[in-house]
């Protein structure tokens, strides 16, 4: 009898050991994909942070002058005349040059890139199936069937409502309210984040509808939908995150990265997601 029970107690022993190092597996799997969607995203916000060095050189394929980009944000789209922006080349295009070459390659990527056509040009298609790690988040990772364009897991932040892209920036004009970070049409100004770089948002990751890398519009830029019945801001089905379960993950326009889970007080991540400026605390996310 004695017996017995020390082999029942030895098993249950077993079965706790077991049981706390597949949890603490897990729990550092969670961690490492959690960093790895943290790098990406400080990767991508690179060109918009202030320790970017200029190179002082024209990039003449896509004609971007990139001497600014430290001191102002991209436009959304790759700027084509009568084409809608989700017909046009995303934002993606203009950043590929500066992105980490050691991660991955992008030289004949460029090469493939046609930025006087449409992404949906034939000759824009093999591009647009190329998958660029550093857009995917390495948790539940967006799949996509063979031969159609792949996607990616960041979005560019436009500000508040679904068509914040479309608000223009105006010389001598005031800042449209709910103008974000990004529009279609034209550069941001870094002089024009009222609530400076760090208080506002840039990018965020999101397994909401994710939409090919190349395609402008809501694809690759969106603003935060705050109209009755909209989707949470934040969650498994909300409008940002849902690939891990404490948040979403967001870069900011200084290049930082935070956290924000879904008890962040919705008007906080509405005043971040704006450049106009607020009265609200400065913020440090969750």
């Amino acid at each position: 009898m004695r017996r017995r029970i020390a082999v029942v107690v030895g098993l249950l022993l077993a079965f706790a050991v077991v049981g706390l190092l597949l949890t603490a597996v897990q729990k550092a799997r969670m961690n490492a994909q959690v960093d790895a969607s943290w790098n990406n995203l400080r990767q991508l916000a690179f060109f918009a942070a202030h320790y970017v060095e200029p190179t002082g050189t024209q990039n003449r394929k896509l004609k971007i002058d990139v001497t600014k980009l430290p001191s102002e944000i991209p436009a959304a789209t790759i700027a084509l005349a009568g084409v809608p922006p989700e017909d046009r080349l995303s934002w993606v295009v203009a950043i590929l040059p500066v992105l980490d070459q050691r991660m991955q390659s992008t030289e004949q990527l460029l090469t493939q890139i046609k930025v006087d056509q449409p992404w949906t040009a034939e000759a824009n298609q093999q591009a647009a199936r190329t998958r660029l790690n550093v857009l995917l988040c390495p948790a539940n990772t967006p799949q996509v069937p063979p031969g159609t364009p792949a996607v990616t897991s960041y979005v560019a932040i436009a500000g508040l409502g679904t068509d914040a892209a479309t608000l223009a920036l105006v010389p001598g004009m005031p800042t449209p309210p709910r103008a974000g970070a990004f529009r279609y049409d034209s550069a941001t100004p870094f002089d024009r984040i009222a609530d400076g770089l760090s208080q506002t948002l840039l990018i965020g990751e999101t397994a909401n509808s994710p939409g090919p890398w190349l395609q402008g519009g809501p694809s690759t830029t969106r603003g935060f939908d705050d109209s009755p019945g909209a989707k949470p801001l934040i969650g498994a089905e909300g409008q940002f995150g849902g690939y891990f379960p404490n948040g979403a993950n967001f870069a900011l326009c200084d290049g930082s990265v935070r956290t924000f889970t879904p008890q962040t007080t919705p008007e906080v991540l509405l005043k971040m997601a704006t450049i106009a400026g607020g009265k609200s605390e400065q913020v440090w996310g969750d």
